[in-house]
């Protein structure tokens, strides 16, 4: 355990040569984090690495499996109506939370009231913000009913975010429940040491007695890429859900880990604060898209195990549509543009992105490439939090921003177009209200957007989603980079821990072959 917190405490030395270490026990998980765990109430974060961990802790209504297709969790079936106001779900009986509680419809009024409380402010009230009602006909029958048509909302009932939390325990903790969580899954939160471990335990009363097969999980945070595969090297643990491209060839090689991935959905862009008035002029935002290489970007940042975005959705996202033209680079078409804008020798950005390994590689590259057009680029790696309070604090707004551009990757964990185009690309979805970062916007992608909301038809919403596409890839708010493969690392002979195309992770059915 003293090698596993040099390396928290980030020590370079590697993890195998710091002497032998205990395997871990057959009923026993330990996973290394790329970040920190922000906090416990999934219903109040928007951390990826948040929802994983609480993945085995909490469950959700509607859920997804490895392919981000819809399975039933804690609903057993579910239907909507036509005009997309009115939802019902059946729920599984015989459920409890740890703490005794019944989980019923009840319970989950309880928790759907709380999200669609502006007063509570919780980070996932966007999501809820159309709910009129939740009715309870019976203990096990939920009805939502909704102010205005959402037809992205059974997609939004399977965010990760979306659990069903104790009543009885958010009564009890208040403010402190992140500390204290409770949920219905197959794993209890015993301990956590912010900044150096996290732990959960089997739940012997959990719902499916074919579940659990670990006795304990324990979380590290280990933000180098380095440490983290050295730690899976050397057994201290045994999955790496985020594994950089760079090393998972020392990964592929080993006898005993194996390398996971699969096509993601997370698109990486370079937002450009259009608040600023060279950022204004389309002609500068087309010019940065041609300045930077994306397919060198790609194999910079992520060995080839990216492409190159062909629309603002991934290809793997409910309503992609292939954008025209295709993303090229032309550096001296990008001078051109540059000029005729009134900016031949140039100007100064800063480039905000987060302090990991990967990002800052992202920032290093970018600076490299936008010399060729002659702007300098100041960048700026922070921390992961710090990033966020001066990105999406509430006292943000689109006079104070303080960063001129910023890398950020986006997955809509809905698996569906909405929470994607909506919180990045319309003008609601503004920061601090939601993550447009470039303060874009534009009448004709708000009104798509919306109509694509207005029915359940499949058919009709992909029609609007092809609007709203084919109009923010014109207008060029961003520069779009990569679409990255979820990549992992895992010890032969564990099964049920693997990436998601979102960006989290499961490990909630987790065993270790006999």
């Amino acid at each position: 355990m003293k090698h596993l917190k040099n390396a928290i405490l980030g020590a370079t030395m590697l993890a195998g040569a710091l002497g032998t270490v205990q395997a871990a026990q057959a009923a026993e998980l330990s996973i290394a984090l790329n970040q920190i765990v922000q906090g416990l109430n999934p219903q109040d974060s928007n951390y990826n690495v948040d929802y994983s961990v609480a993945n085995g802790i909490f469950e959700r209504l509607i859920a997804f499996d490895a392919d981000m297709k819809l399975v039933p969790q804690l609903a057993t079936s579910w239907e909507g109506s036509e005009d997309a106001t009115v939802f019902t779900l059946k729920l599984r009986e015989g459920v409890k939370f740890q703490d005794g509680t019944d989980f019923n419809a009840a319970a989950v009024k309880f928790n759907l009231d709380r999200l669609a409380d502006p007063s509570l402010n919780l980070k996932k009230h966007s999501l809820f913000k159309l709910v009129e009602s939740v009715e309870t006909p019976d203990d096990y029958t939920v009805v939502i009913k909704l102010s205005k048509p959402f037809g992205a909302m059974i997609n939004t009932l399977a965010h990760p975010s979306v659990v069903m939390e104790s009543p009885a325990a958010i009564e009890k903790y208040g403010k402190d429940f992140a500390k204290h969580p409770v949920g219905t899954g197959p794993f209890k939160f015993q301990e956590w040491v912010p900044g150096e471990k996290l732990v959960v335990v089997k739940n012997d009363n959990y719902w499916d007695s074919e579940w659990p097969k670990l006795d304990k999980v324990t979380f590290y945070p280990v933000a180098e890429n380095g440490t983290r595969v050295s730690m899976l090297m050397s057994d201290e643990v045994q999955f790496v859900p985020i594994l950089p491209a760079e090393l998972m060839k020392r990964v592929s090689e080993s006898d005993k880990y194996e390398v996971l991935e699969k096509p993601g959905i997370s698109v990486w862009v370079m937002a450009m604060n259009m608040m600023r008035k060279e950022f204004k002029d389309i002609r500068v935002r087309e010019a940065f898209n041609l300045a930077i290489d994306k397919n060198a970007f790609t194999q910079v940042v992520y060995g080839g195990h990216a492409i190159v975005p062909d629309s603002p959705l991934a290809p793997a996202t409910q309503f992609h549509a292939t954008q025209t033209p295709a993303l090229t680079t032309d550096v001296a078409k990008a001078k051109e543009l540059m000029a005729d804008a009134g900016y031949a020798d140039g100007f100064s950005i800063n480039l905000w992105a987060r302090n990991n390994s990967t990002e800052v590689r992202m920032l290093q590259f970018i600076k490299q490439q936008l010399s060729q057009i002659n702007v300098k680029v100041d960048i700026v790696p922070l921390e992961g939090a710090t990033r966020a309070e001066k990105l999406f604090g509430s006292s943000v707004t689109p006079e104070t921003a303080e960063f001129d551009s910023v890398i950020g990757g986006w997955s809509p964990s809905t698996g569906d177009a909405d929470w994607h185009l909506r919180p990045v690309y319309s003008t609601e979805g503004w920061i601090p209200n939601m993550y447009n970062e470039a303060f874009y916007s534009n009448p004709d992608v708000d009104k798509a957007i919306n109509d694509a909301l207005e029915t359940a038809d499949p058919a009709k919403r992909a029609a609007a989603y092809e609007v709203a596409q084919k109009q923010i890839w014109k207008d060029k708010p961003v520069v779009w980079l990569a679409v990255d493969n979820a990549l992992a690392g895992r010890k032969k002979g564990l099964t049920g821990a693997f990436p998601m195309p979102d960006g989290t992770m499961q490990y909630a059915h987790a065993a270790f072959e006999k």
